[in-house]
């Protein structure tokens, strides 16, 4: 922009000798975009008259009419951080910065206040195919100090947006702290909305703030791709994760990828969308965090027999999966939902999901490996299985006699395919493990431990055959006991 009215265009007065002491609007030629813009008289002002959004003549001060939406072309035409930066700094409050084209920063974005960065596209009817789509690309980065690419304080909107790095150690692509340094309750929040973030180690990294949202997106190319930490009532639909880096393999080296990490009492609730390529864990759970998915497509690359979709790793998490599709293959998923020995207490619910099995790959689908069901509440129905899988695989692995009375819930209704199918599995009813004798009072849905080890009357349901100092798990269901098959 002309910090002179040298340019001055407009019909109300003449374009030379100006009297600006008489004159309440004038028009300008942008310098660099050649937009015609519209400045008004204001008063005295403590901003910085940078010849751009404030100009001054004569004594008297000028400021740029636009209507919040601030195209950082106006401040150079080099368009890297420094552009794009200048106009973060000049932007108040809800304002709206207009992405368009290819932006090549080497250096942090700061973003301090409310903000949306909106791409727009050069594609119109006439394009002839050459015109490039909205980016922002990280390269030749230098700061050491720095630990993201792009650093909000504030409530950040990210629309129609592509952000790229390149695999800069260490770095988050799009790094929100909900609750800046000297303040007590969260005061931002993150939105994607139809943008796409790739190529960092974080891909998204979320830090106390509420309300995040993210619509019609893709992370990817991150061995991390969403992190959120202290979040509430984070929303996502038709997200899509794709974890590990695109060019460095580092699943070849061995190293881990998780689709989505949720710290600290986070709190997501995915529809629809895809965590897919995890070497570790599609999604992983601490310190009482909260997972809802509903018709999420979960499929590992590259994993070994730990890797899950779900995994808890800490006490009072809670996993609800329904309709949802994964694949159980080789090189793709061990196990569904998977409790860490350490966990005591935890919630699954599980309903309807879908299971693609090999039969040259051991799986658990449900994999708890705690010996103590206390603060547990399991209830799993509905889902598929296959019966021809590779020797040791189960639907849950879990040992039975480690079930007692009183202690949690558990209540699984064992699928088509499987031993126990129709049956529904609860420790609502069980007994102490180890009976000598015939149970008094059984009833439908209780489970105990046969001791059979060659006393008269401790195999009294005469489901193992030979004596063997074997002890069994048999369920009661309508009037007969039925053996369960060792499920760990």
């Amino acid at each position: 922009m002309s910090n002179t009215l040298n340019l001055l265009e407009t019909n109300e007065f003449s374009t030379s000798d100006i009297n600006v002491n008489q004159v309440q609007l004038v028009t300008l030629v942008d310098h660099y975009t050649k937009e015609i813009v519209n400045f008004t008289k204001i008063g005295p002002s403590s901003s910085i008259i940078d010849g751009i959004m404030k100009l001054k003549k004569d004594g008297i001060l000028f400021e740029r009419i636009y209507n919040g939406v601030i195209n950082p072309e106006w401040f150079g035409s080099g368009k890297t951080h420094v552009e794009l930066q200048a106009a973060i700094n000049a932007a108040v409050k809800s304002d709206t910065i207009l992405i368009r084209g290819k932006y090549r920063c080497s250096d942090q974005i700061k973003i301090n206040k409310d903000l949306t960065l909106l791409g727009q596209n050069y594609i119109n009817g006439n394009d002839t195919g050459d015109n490039e789509g909205s980016r922002i690309i990280f390269n030749d980065f230098t700061n050491q100090i720095a630990n993201s690419c792009i650093e909000a304080v504030a409530s950040l909107c990210i629309k129609n947006l592509v952000i790229v790095g390149s695999e800069i150690p260490g770095k988050i692509g799009v790094n929100l702290i909900g609750i800046p340094n000297g303040t007590e309750v969260p005061i931002g929040s993150l939105t994607l909305d139809s943008s796409v973030i790739q190529s960092f180690e974080i891909g998204v990294k979320v830090t106390a703030a509420y309300y995040n949202r993210f619509v019609n997106s893709y992370i990817g190319y991150c061995p991390s791709c969403l992190v959120l930490d202290k979040c509430y009532n984070a929303f996502a639909s038709s997200l899509s994760i794709r974890a590990g880096y695109y060019s460095k393999k580092d699943i070849d080296n061995g190293d881990l990828n998780d689709g989505i990490v949720l710290l600290n009492n986070s709190n997501l609730t995915m529809f629809g969308g895809s965590v897919e390529s995890f070497s570790n864990a599609g999604i992983t759970l601490y310190s009482s965090s909260r997972i809802s998915c509903f018709g999420v497509y979960f499929e590992g690359e590259k994993a070994t027999d730990k890797t899950s979709c779900v995994r808890i790793m800490d006490n009072n998490c809670r996993s609800t999966t329904i309709s949802c599709h994964a694949y159980l293959v080789l090189k793709g998923t061990s196990s569904f939902v998977h409790a860490l020995p350490t966990v005591t207490s935890a919630h699954i619910y599980s309903k309807n999901n879908h299971f693609n099995y090999s039969n040259d790959w051991y799986v658990s689908v449900y994999k708890f490996e705690s010996t103590d069901f206390a603060g547990y509440n399991i209830d799993i129905s509905g889902d598929n299985y296959q019966s021809n899988l590779i020797a040791g695989s189960s639907y849950t692995s879990i040992t039975s006699s480690l079930l007692k009375k009183g202690k949690g819930m558990v209540k699984i209704v064992y699928p088509s395919g499987h031993e126990l199918a129709g049956i529904q599995l609860t420790n609502l009813n069980t007994v102490s493990p180890y009976q000598y004798n015939v149970v008094t009072g059984a009833e439908n849905g209780m489970i105990t431990t046969f001791s059979n080890s060659g006393y008269p009357g401790d195999d009294p349901a005469g489901l193992y055959g030979i004596i063997g100092y074997v002890p069994y798990t048999a369920v009661y269901e309508n009037g007969t006991w039925k053996k369960i098959p060792k499920l760990n």
